[in-house]
């Protein structure tokens, strides 16, 4: 039975009934494979030459299709790119919060411990870094120089999840300022961050044991961070804006 599709003729405002073929099973693979390879490109080229460095038709020539292919599938160049930033970046934050939720479940309603709610945090950004540097070079692009647009989207996607670790820090360190607590979470997620973007030029950072010692320490470090007293008093630190302002372009 072939399906029909209503269209509406924006010209002439007339409704008009079309019949819409089914695509094949070895078309919809070739669509999927045409989506891989286009976000793949867009993830290198993005984090190497940015958001104004790349057309729609470089990304097309790159990932070796054509360019209605490119257009068909995300119109423009912003969706594209909007799009290649959440496919790396909701799975890393959904398995952190995850990770959160099984800690707090373990812990029984006392609070989890900072060491632990830091390992939520550094753990899946830390592995996914590893397994994906480009992705690392592109989000790092994002935070120093981002495209007007994508502020909006990181909000949205970041900063309830920040929220929740926050949270878990302040109950597990009920005595340091809130503010303390957003400020030294983004020293330790640069510090992951710039990390990451370098880890492939390490040697030995394929070895598994190595990766893990590597990781234990960066653990230990921003814990150390986290639970020690503030260095300023209160009334000489300035209170940062949460989320940062995006820089001006």
């Amino acid at each position: 039975m072939i399906p029909w599709r209503v269209f509406i003729d924006n010209k002439s405002y007339v409704c008009m009934i079309r019949p819409v073929r089914t695509k094949t099973q070895s078309e919809s693979a070739k669509d999927r494979a045409t989506v891989t390879r286009l976000l793949d490109t867009a993830e290198r080229l993005f984090g190497e030459l940015g958001y104004d460095g790349v057309g729609m038709r470089m990304l097309a020539e790159e990932a070796k299709v054509n360019l209605g292919a490119a257009t068909y599938h995300y119109g423009t160049k912003e969706a594209l790119y909007i799009e290649t930033f959440m496919r790396g970046f909701r799975p890393v934050n959904a398995e952190r919060l995850r990770l959160l939720r099984d800690a707090e479940t373990q812990a029984g309603g006392q609070p989890v411990s900072v060491e632990k709610i830091v390992e939520c945090m550094i753990r899946p950004p830390f592995e996914s870094g590893l397994e994906h540097p480009a992705f690392q070079k592109f989000l790092a692009r994002n935070l120093l120089m981002p495209p007007p647009f994508i502020h909006a989207a990181i909000e949205k996607e970041l900063l309830p999840g920040v929220e929740v670790f926050i949270a878990a820090l302040k109950r597990a360190q009920p005595d340091v300022p809130e503010d303390l607590l957003h400020l030294r979470s983004m020293f330790a997620m640069g510090a992951l961050l710039m990390f990451c973007i370098h880890a492939s030029e390490m040697p030995r950072m394929n070895n598994t044991k190595s990766r893990e010692a590597v990781l234990r320490e960066m653990i230990g470090y921003v814990t150390a961070g986290l639970k020690s007293a503030p260095v300023v008093p209160v009334s000489e630190r300035p209170r940062l804006p949460f989320p940062p302002k995006p820089p001006k372009r």
